[in-house]
Parts: C-alpha cells; structure tokens; sequence
C-alpha cells in the first residue's frame, strides 16, 4: 500500500526568550567589538604617549573614558543604522525611479541626495569646531566662514557633493572613465589653490577648502551614493570594460567638488572683509565696515573686542579708542577641557544634541522615504526593519557627537596641546611667594657677567631651589614676589631638533595606526583583491594606504610647525600622482584616488582635527591647523599608485621567467 505524504506544513518551532536574548547579545558584541577595534588603538597609543612621553597627565580622565565609550556605542548603533535603514532606501531609489523620471528626474534626485547626505556627515561639524582658535582680524575670511557664515561653507560643500553624486550616478549609467575626470578636475584645483596661496585673505581659506574634501566622504555619503549607483546601473548602466559602472571613482568625485564650492564662495565674500591686519587695526573706524561684516553686527563687534582685550590682543586704551562710550563688555573664556569635564550633561544641552542628531538623519530619510512613496509610488520595502535602521542611525548620531566632543576629541585636543612640550619651554601658572625682599636675592659670577637668583620655596610640599630673579616681579610694600615657573622642553637635552622629530614620530604612528582599524578601508582592500584575481593583496593596499596616511599627517603637521605654504605641497604631491595615474590601468588609478577618501572616516577626521587643533592653538599657527585632512588624503594616492605599477612591473617579470 502506498504511503501518502502529508501536505502539512510543519510549524516553525518557537525560540524562546533566552535564545532570542543570546542571538541579539551575540549580534551585538560583533558590532561593538568592530567599533573597539576601530578606537582602541588610537585611544591607548594617545593616553600612553601624552602620560609618558610628553609627561602630561590625561585630564579629566573619567569624562573622557565615558566619551569614548559613548563613541564606541554611538558608531555601532550609526553603521548599522546605516545598513538597515538608509542604504536599502538608497538602492530602492536607485532600481525604480529611472524608469519613473528619466535621466533628468535622476539628475535631480541625485543632487539632492548629495546635499542631504553631507548634512548627515559626523566630521562635517568638526571642522567648524576649529573657528574658535582663529582670530578675526589674522584671517577675517576664514573666520567669518567658520562662524557667523557657517551654513554657507556647509552648503557650499554640499552643492559640491551634490554635483558629484550627479557625475557619479551618470557614470553608473553610462560607463564613463575615469582618468578623464581626474586630469581634468585636479589641475584645476591644484591651480586654484596656488592663485589663492598668493593672497593673505584667500590662504587660510584654501587649507580649509582642501580639508573638505576629506571630510565629506564619510560612512554616509560613500556607502548611499554607491548604493543608489548600484541601482541605477542594474536598470540603465552599461557594464563596460572601462569600469564606469563598478562604483569606483565617485569618492575622488565627492572629494574634489566640494573643494571647488568652497573656493567660489570664498572668491564670491572676499571683497567684503578686511585683509589680514593687528587688532587694533581690525576694530579701528577705518576697518569698521569690514568688521562689522565679519562680526554680524556693531553689538557682536564690541563682544568681539571685548574678546580680544581679554586675552591681551587689544589695550583698554584702543577698545575706547574705537568705540568711543561703549562699556567694555566682561568676557568669559571657557576652554575644552573646562567644557568637558563634567559627566552629566544638562537637560538643555542633552536636548540640543537630539535636535542635532534628528536634523543630520531625517532630511536625508525624508527625501528617500518621500521619493519612493510620491514619486515611485511603491511601499517601502521590509519598513519595519527601516524603521528601526533610522532609529539606530538617530541614536547613534547623538551618542557619536557627545562621545567624540567629551572623549576621542578632547583626547586629541589635549595631546595636540602638549606636543610642543617636546620642542619648546612652556610656562605654567603664576605663584605668588610672600615674605621676599632685596636680603632674598643672590649673586652669582658667570661668563656673562654677575646673574641675581633667588631661593624660593614654592609651596610646603617642596624644597627650595634657586630660580632666576627678576626685579619687575617683586613688591617692595608687600614683600611678595610673583614667580612664573617655566618648565623646559621634554627633549631639552638633545635640542630642538629631536623634539620636533619625536613630534612628527607620533603624528606618523597615530595616523598609520588609526588607518589600519577604518573598516571602509578592509572592505576596499577585499574589493581590489577580487577585481585583480588576488594579484593585488588585500593586506598590500591596507599597508600602503596606512603608509600614506602617516606620511600625509607627518607633512600636514610640519606644514604647521613650521610654517609651509600648504599649496605648494599639495600641488607637487598631486603632480606626481597625476603622472603616475597615466601610467596605471583605469580601474586601478580609481582605486588608488577612492582610498584616499575611505581614510577620512568617522574617527580619523575629528581625531586629526581635534589634534591639530591643540597644536595649531599652542604654536599660534594663523587660521587654526587646516590642512592636516587634505595632505593626508593625498599621500595615500601616491602609495599605492606606486605600488601598484611595481606590482604590476614584478608580475610581468615573474611571467616572462615562467616562459
């Protein structure tokens, strides 16, 4: 007799509540593992060489744990938002509205996913943060653009994303090279750049503009802009040999337009401020209409000569010179550290960063969501696990932006400060001894001839010891004697020199170790070891790509120690990488010119500027410390297209052998 077969569906067995719980822990401590692994290095090598090395303890050192740990959490939740919620609306976008609109409805669409995008970049707002070390009248421009016309840059930079996400998709569609692009984009640039090195107004602008471009090729932008190409192509593109449809190249793209925005709008508001002066200078009445331009106002000028009277820029005397009858306004400065040090956050400003985090994340889901419910008119695919990608996006933006301000940042922000403590004396808080009069001083014969010392006793913990006397320091009526200690250079011993080398040693280690952990980067180098049938190693490009970060941040930083023009550096690195692009395939020159933007990511952008920013304050480098981003993105080019055409070169001669 024959068997019959059940119809019956078996039920799916039901997990229980401690299996779902141990998947969901399971799941979650590979994300955050990722993130640890991508911040631990950074954060153990800054610790270390700022407590033993610089001999500087970590301030605040309970806070800045709490921020880094905010920070490993904040990425985890913001990647993996990113992978649920907006790349899948990304790539919808992408397979179903070319047939909808067009060609041209795309173009549209695919500039203002670009602008949308860069407003939900996290190293976006840290580049603003370094409007609080310029000086108004040393870089009216610079600080204008940083300040009261911040959300011009940000647009700027944003059409220029926009524009590039345009380009990008267009080559998604239509297989376009890409060594084209590039021959005729960077000249321009690297042209632009020098014309503006000429001019003391449009420098400092110029750093700023190359750091854009680093900065706008994110975990955002990258991730959407090639899912939506992706997309595209699978509709309308054109898989060609010429490797236009296969993603690579629009990070050079987004790299370089900005840059572009960000010259123009500084050409467009140059002739409106005053050039490069003194303070006094800034707020007399001849400057009064530029500087009032740059402030906002005539109150907002008075605050800001207040400012400088405060710190010593300007003379009671010249702030009353200037505005005749206005009352000095009382000033407060509040540094970083000052800033950062407490753990509980009020409720205002835990309410601002939600604010922020929403306004980065929900025009860009806005945009998407709307495009595909009007425009496609389809349902959003899987909406509930969008939902929840948004969600997790949402909140990891906000942990992200307090953990970065209270814990990688002001962790580089502080090593940043001591690092001229390797190559130059540092002066610390004043004392004030008592009980010191003309008996107190010493005499002491030297080849220069007899030198007064005097034994002070700073406080009862210590012992005396013999410090140079100076008669402008002592108050004959009260007998005290204020004293100014100065601590000398760590490396004191050996010489400037070799504080400026372990200087530029750590600046090497820290950008070739931050670049080893940046995941975008693993996932190119497996890319590129598929495209080249596993001629080129993953691990090959990974070391090159580091190699070129730390020599990129080791140049950045010297720029600034010693006071190189950025546009000349910039123009022979690209120079040399424009002439080793026409000497390397088309698929591999995108490669070499895309790595150079998944370096800058989430971490190493704010990392690097928060760093140069502590230098750039303690060295009185004009216009704060830009240009650190870009010459570390430039680097990384020339690494590996030069081990790209030796590879190359040794794989030709190992078939010749084998004949």
């Amino acid at each position: 007799m024959a068997q019959v077969k059940s119809t019956k569906k078996a039920k799916p067995e039901k997990m229980t509540f401690r299996q779902v719980s141990s998947l969901i822990v399971s799941y979650a401590s590979s994300r955050i593992a990722a993130q640890i692994q991508a911040v631990a290095f950074v954060v153990i090598y800054l610790v270390l060489a700022q407590t033993f090395v610089l001999k500087m303890p970590v301030q605040h050192a309970v806070s800045v744990a709490v921020g880094v740990a905010a920070t490993v959490l904040g990425l985890a939740f913001f990647l993996e938002g990113l992978f649920l919620g907006i790349m899948p609306l990304g790539e919808q976008c992408g397979l179903r509205l070319p047939p909808k609109v067009g060609v041209l409805g795309v173009a549209v669409f695919a500039i203002i996913i670009g602008v949308t995008a860069t407003l939900a970049e996290p190293a976006i707002g840290f580049l603003k943060i370094q409007g609080s070390v310029v000086k108004a009248w040393d870089a009216p421009l610079l600080f204008l653009l940083l300040n009261r016309s911040s959300n011009y840059l940000v647009l700027a930079i944003a059409v220029g994303v926009g524009l590039a996400v345009l380009l990008g998709v267009f080559r998604f569609m239509y297989g376009w090279p890409f060594k084209p692009a590039v021959f005729l984009m960077m000249p321009v640039l690297v042209v632009i750049g020098l014309l503006f090195e000429q001019d003391p107004s449009l420098r400092p602008v110029a750093n700023l503009a190359w750091d854009t471009g680093g900065a706008t090729t994110g975990p955002v932008t990258v991730p959407l802009v090639i899912a939506l190409g992706v997309g595209v192509s699978k509709i309308m593109g054109s898989n060609n040999s010429k490797g236009g449809a296969s993603g690579l190249g629009v990070v050079t793209l987004a790299s370089g337009l900005p840059v572009a925005g960000v010259f123009l709008l500084a050409f467009i508001l140059n002739g409106k401020v005053p050039d490069p002066c003194s303070a006094s200078e800034f707020f007399s009445a001849k400057e009064r209409a530029g500087a009032e331009y740059v402030a906002g106002s005539e109150e907002a000028l008075i605050q800001l000569a207040g400012a400088a009277v405060n710190e010593g820029y300007l003379s009671v005397a010249e702030f009353s010179a200037s505005f005749p009858g206005a009352t000095l306004p009382s000033v407060t400065v509040e540094t970083a550290a000052e800033e950062s040090q407490s753990l509980l956050m009020s409720g205002e400003q835990v309410l601002s960063s939600v604010k922020s985090a929403l306004g980065t994340v929900l025009p860009l889901a806005l945009v998407l969501i709307l495009t595909i419910l009007i425009v496609v008119r389809e349902r959003i695919r899987e909406a509930d696990t969008t939902v929840l990608g948004l969600v997790f996006t949402v909140l990891g933006m906000f942990l992200f932006g307090i953990g970065m301000d209270q814990g990688i940042s002001a962790l580089g922000n502080q090593a940043g400060s001591a690092l001229p403590r390797a190559y130059t004396a540092t002066t610390q808080e004043a004392i004030v001894v008592r009980g010191v009069d003309e008996s107190s001083v010493f005499t002491v014969p030297s080849p220069q001839g007899a030198e007064e010392y005097l034994w002070l006793k700073r406080d009862a913990d210590t012992d005396f010891e013999a410090v140079p006397f100076d008669r402008a320091m002592l108050n004959t009526a009260s007998h005290t004697y204020r004293f100014v200690p100065v601590e000398q250079a760590v490396f004191a011993q050996w010489g400037p020199i070799i504080g400026y080398i372990v200087v530029l040693a750590f600046v090497y280690i820290l950008g070739f170790g931050a670049t080893l952990a940046e995941p975008s980067l693993a996932a190119l180098g497996a890319t590129v070891e598929d495209m080249t049938t596993g001629i080129y190693k993953k691990s090959t490009l990974i070391s090159m790509v580091a190699i070129g970060v730390g020599f990129g941040m080791t140049a950045g930083f010297a720029r600034i120690l010693f006071n190189l023009p950025l546009a000349w550096i910039l123009a022979v690195a690209y120079l040399l990488a424009l002439i080793l692009t026409a000497f390397s395939s088309e698929e591999f020159a995108a490669i070499a010119w895309d790595s150079a933007g998944v370096t800058t990511g989430p971490v190493t952008v704010p990392l690097v500027i928060a760093t140069g920013l502590g230098i750039g304050r303690e060295s009185g480098a004009t216009g704060g410390a830009f240009g650190i981003v870009a010459t570390a993105s430039v680097f990384p080019i020339l690494a590996v297209l030069i081990s790209g055409i030796l590879n190359r070169m040794k794989a030709k001669k190992s078939i010749r052998i084998d004949l």
